[in-house]
């Protein structure tokens, strides 16, 4: 017997590449289990619901303390939360982000405010809407728009930052003092020892400690949601690297970068695809990798898990991953609507691990998993993991 067409939908969520540990992987799981039944909650409903799908799984990703976005994130160099998140509609276009934002528990409910009035068109006196909004302006605009804020930055940080992001903060924190003091000594010396050139050769030299993504934080969680007619969305939600500079934007809010979802071929075929990315985001968004997963995915010959594996092995970043999502849907006769069919997950991955997890209306439960490379994975060029999902049978 097949599923309902109006019932069936597919959403991946991702938790970060980096390294996980595995005293941490229960908490990881569950985190997962609950944004896939929220946006599995939303999709049910029937089609149109994509984004706010995407928002309500990444808000429970956010909302919980083992994910770098929201709370529990990373903390600035001085110490705050500052986060950045993304959404794009594939059918649409529409894009909404927002970045470095502090005082807001929830920064992907404002991307996905920006998205819907950009569908909508709902600003005043034709005024163009915004895509991307930044910093206390983004704050601002999400407390006219009802989403809820803390008067002060530190009201909020009191929700969002958590004992073991403070933890690490000060670790790392005088980690850098120690560099910065290391690398002003050694300055000094230098400058007054022009003269004898040769005083220092054959010395020890102290290096500063290793950087911070050696040290394997995970970054960024993201999530791709499609409904019953194969309409695709896909979104992003980080606090960013440890220690980062105030102000700092990341690939989470990037355009083409962290999320990237799509209706057509770059010919204008129906195809739907999406993409979210996680990683070292400087790297990262110099390439489009979001996007650029998705367009290497319509013009394989060989499959989507080479198509990524190709992307990933182009933009050389060694802790990155990527999960992305092909959806089947197609008019059974003229004047029929599409209705989704199949979809195919693919993950790819440098990281030591991704998370990654998936749920389908063919599937009784949620499947989860936290993939771990092996060093032959590693020399092949990455980590992988692809299935197929048939939506069109009974609950698997």
């Amino acid at each position: 017997m097949a599923c309902e067409a109006d019932d069936r939908f597919f959403v991946a969520v991702h938790v970060g590449a980096g390294f996980h540990a595995p005293s941490n992987e229960k908490a990881l799981r569950s985190a997962m289990k609950r944004a896939c039944l929220a946006a599995a909650s939303i999709l049910r409903k029937g089609s149109g619901g994509c984004i706010d799908a995407v928002g309500a799984a990444i808000k429970v990703l956010e909302d919980d303390p083992c994910t770098n976005s929201g709370r529990g994130s990373n903390l600035t160099e001085d110490g705050h939360v500052e986060c950045d998140a993304s959404v794009m509609d594939g059918e649409s276009g529409a894009f909404g982000a927002v970045g470095a934002v502090q005082g807001v528990r929830n920064a992907i409910q404002i991307a996905v405010l920006l998205a819907k009035e950009q569908v909508s068109g709902s600003s005043l006196l034709g005024r163009i809407s915004p895509m991307f909004l930044v910093g206390e302006g983004a704050r601002m605009w999400a407390k006219s728009k009802g989403v809820a804020s803390d008067d002060i930055v530190e009201g909020a940080d009191a929700w969002l930052v958590t004992e073991t992001a403070r933890n690490q903060w000060r670790r790392y924190r005088a980690m850098l003092d120690d560099a910065k003091a290391i690398t002003n000594s050694t300055a000094s010396v230098e400058a007054q020892s022009r003269d004898l050139p040769k005083l220092n050769e054959g010395g020890t030299q102290p290096y500063p400690p290793k950087t911070l993504e050696e040290n394997g934080i995970a970054d960024t969680v993201g999530v791709i949601c499609v409904d019953s007619k194969g309409h695709i969305a896909s979104g992003a939600s980080s606090g960013g690297i440890a220690l980062k500079v105030s102000g700092r934007v990341g690939l989470a809010a990037m355009y083409g970068s962290g999320c990237w979802a799509s209706s057509r071929s770059p010919s204008g075929d129906p195809f739907n695809v999406g993409c979210c990315v996680s990683g070292a985001g400087e790297y990262l968004m110099k390439g489009f990798a979001a996007r650029e997963c998705c367009v290497s995915s319509v013009l394989s010959d060989d499959g989507p898990v080479n198509a990524c594996l190709r992307v990933l092995q182009s933009v050389n970043e060694r802790s990155a991953g990527f999960l992305l999502v092909e959806a089947d849907a197609s008019a059974t006769g003229v004047g029929i609507s599409e209705k989704l069919k199949a979809v195919e997950i693919v993950a790819a991955y440098t990281s030591s691990s991704f998370g990654i997890g998936y749920f389908g209306s063919s599937m009784d439960r949620p499947k989860l998993s936290i993939l771990r490379s092996t060093r032959l994975q590693n020399q092949d060029g990455g980590g992988q993991f692809a299935a197929r999902i048939n939506l069109d049978v009974e609950k698997l």
